[in-house]
């Protein structure tokens, strides 16, 4: 199995933004886990985050995990601790969804959520109440916090741009 950095947050947080940017001054091999269950065959609408077969999805992104092809750089794979399901509740992923991969390290992605509302609104055309974007980005802290303690692995918070240069030390450590 791969090793790689995870790259947590809810949806809407920036992740794929700030590993661009991790990626200008430290190159990384970027990736989701959406992505990689895509790249498994599996359709998923970008703009729709209501998940559906959250379980199989689960077993695909890892079998495709394997078959990604590293040359001297470290994989970031972008993903989450928690989703929400197709009743648009949050749901957090069993820790056992991990078993078998080679997380090293964790970067929780934070954000303002009435930032959060307002990316997804003009993203994805949808409008979550700030009550259920606070709610998963708790979850997903909190999900994110407890598999790091339990799995002993370093985790960064990074919720502002000036502790960039301090996230990009926590990679290269």
């Amino acid at each position: 199995m791969k090793d790689y950095i995870f790259l947590s947050g809810i949806h809407g947080v920036g992740k794929t933004t700030l590993a661009d940017r991790i990626n200008e001054v430290y190159p990384i091999y970027k990736k989701s886990v959406s992505d990689l269950i895509r790249n498994a065959g599996k359709r998923i609408e970008e703009n729709d985050k209501s998940t559906s077969d959250i379980n199989n999805n689960q077993l695909l992104w890892k079998e495709e995990l394997n078959r990604f092809p590293l040359k001297n750089k470290i994989l970031m794979l972008d993903g989450h601790f928690s989703l929400l399901n197709e009743e648009n509740e949050v749901v957090p992923l069993p820790f056992e969804t991990f078993e078998g991969t080679n997380m090293k390290k964790i970067i929780l992605k934070k954000e303002k959520p009435i930032i959060i509302q307002e990316r997804l609104k003009n993203r994805d055309n949808m409008n979550y109440p700030i009550e259920l974007i606070n709610c998963f980005q708790l979850l997903e802290e909190e999900r994110a916090n407890l598999y790091a303690e339990i799995n002993s692995i370093p985790i960064f918070t990074y919720d502002h741009d000036d502790s960039f240069s301090k996230l990009i030390k926590f990679i290269k450590e």
